[in-house]
């Protein structure tokens, strides 16, 4: 007798959603249907309000035949996911708790009633008008970024004035169609009118954090916050690129303790739940002192093969259990200070020029790698005849492949590391761009610091 998989609607999956979720293990245990891509969302002119009605009027009549709808990415996926749930009845995370993880403003208010010793003074800027001095009140430099934030655009550290003058003339032309897109979600929602003031254009400004950057992953179910480990980050010169992240973290356990009750207190006042989370802090060891970047109620899906490859579990299926509304049971995980024998660490290969790509590793280059390395994951986020800058990128640098590898401690995994790229042949003819974004170079010395901060003089 062949056993009925639940069907699960999944919006608007990326490339890494549909690898990860193609899995023979997955499909044969889940009926997954894609509705739509991440790419569509991202091309010029989409329309986000009228794919989410589209989508439900498609979805409605056959309303039964679907046990959960999911969106992994943060937006617009997992806000389109929670309002097709509200619309036809299905459960999920709230549209609301969503929504307050990804306005940074409200966030951060609902942030500092719940741990106020973690937050820092932030400050809420209007961008529609020109900025006057008096409107920052507090001394630069200061951090500023959208209260919708989406791959790093335009965060960035402000050292003067006409530093922010030129942020705000900049966000009005970047930050218009996020907005428009977010506004329209919160039009087409039931979200409490006390959350509906400040718009998706809005800027937030806030004092410079210092210290090593990291993430706390974990997941919410039936109010219940489960932490599952830390990741921490590096940065290439720049102080904002990220070069690697790398699992279990260095910092100190009794640290990790901290963050998690910090994330539980803050995820507790959201609302959120039945989802994964991420929590973004700084550490800084001199004073011992904690803050709080941010709080993603979403799984932080470029880790997921390094939870898999160092303790052997499935973020992405644990994610569909939530989903479902079962425990994932992956409560046991959290062990901070404990090495397993094993670390971890997702690469990101980047140029800081841009360039056309002229060669990406062909399939028997991928098959040579996944015979080397069978563990371990490759993304390959361009192709052949375009432009890095045709692909969503941060303000400073162009990615082009993540490859996520595991070894039995940091040197070997550096090793392993070094051979992957030659295993995996890329090549870029260079385009004279006189905008171009900075002057470091792809094989700049990578260091762990803030981004934002002034840059670190060593790895810890």
């Amino acid at each position: 007798m062949t056993e009925t998989r639940e069907r699960i609607l999944v919006v608007c999956p990326t490339p890494r959603d549909r690898a990860h979720l193609s899995r023979p293990e997955i499909r044969h245990a889940h009926d997954l249907e894609f509705w739509g891509t991440d790419e569509e969302t991202h091309e010029p002119g989409f329309d986000g309000l009228r794919f989410l009605n589209e989508t439900i009027r498609a979805i409605a009549g056959r309303r039964g035949a679907y046990r959960a709808v999911v969106g992994i990415d943060d937006f617009p996926a997992c806000l389109m996911a929670a309002l097709i749930a509200e619309a036809i009845g299905l459960p999920s995370p709230s549209f609301e708790s969503l929504f307050l993880c990804q306005h940074k403003y409200y966030s951060r208010l609902l942030q500092r009633e719940a741990a106020p010793d973690a937050i820092p003074t932030f400050h809420l800027l209007d961008p529609s008008r020109d900025p006057y001095p008096s409107d920052i009140p507090m001394a630069l430099p200061v951090f500023v970024k959208p209260v919708k934030s989406y791959l790093s655009i335009l965060a960035r550290r402000i050292d003067t004035f006409p530093d922010l003058c030129r942020t705000v003339d900049e966000a009005r032309l970047r930050l218009a169609a996020i907005a428009e897109m977010l506004n329209g979600f919160v039009e087409a929602s039931r979200l409490d009118e006390r959350f509906r003031k400040i718009p998706g254009s809005a800027l937030l400004v806030e004092e410079l954090l210092s210290g090593h950057q990291v993430t706390l992953d974990g997941y919410v179910y039936e109010g219940h916050v489960a932490p599952l480990g830390v990741v921490d980050s590096f940065f290439y010169q720049n102080g904002v690129s990220f070069e690697r992240f790398e699992y279990p973290s260095r910092i100190p356990a009794g640290v990790q303790d901290r963050m998690a009750r910090i994330a539980e207190q803050c995820i507790e006042r959201i609302g959120l739940d039945r989802t994964f989370f991420n929590a973004e802090f700084f550490y800084r060891p001199e004073d011992d002192a904690v803050r709080l970047i941010e709080i993603n109620g979403r799984m932080a899906s470029q880790f997921a093969p390094l939870y898999r490859m160092i303790h052997g579990i499935d973020t992405y299926a644990m994610q569909l259990d939530l989903a479902l509304g079962r425990d994932p049971h992956g409560g046991e995980i959290w062990t901070p200070g404990r090495n397993g024998g094993m670390v971890a660490a997702s690469f990101v290969l980047r140029r800081f020029e841009n360039g056309v790509v002229t060669q990406v590793p062909g399939p028997e280059d991928l098959k040579r790698f996944a015979q080397r390395f069978p563990e371990a994951f490759v993304e390959i986020l361009v192709k052949p005849g375009e432009r890095l800058s045709d692909e969503l990128q941060d303000d400073h640098s162009y990615r082009y492949a993540l490859i996520d590898l595991a070894a039995k401690d940091r040197e070997a995994m550096l090793q392993q590391f070094d051979e992957a790229k030659q295993l995996l042949p890329f090549a870029f003819e260079p385009i004279f761009d006189p905008t171009a974004r900075c002057p470091w170079h792809s094989d700049s010395r990578p260091v762990q610091r803030p981004s934002g901060a002034r840059p670190a003089l060593r790895e810890w």
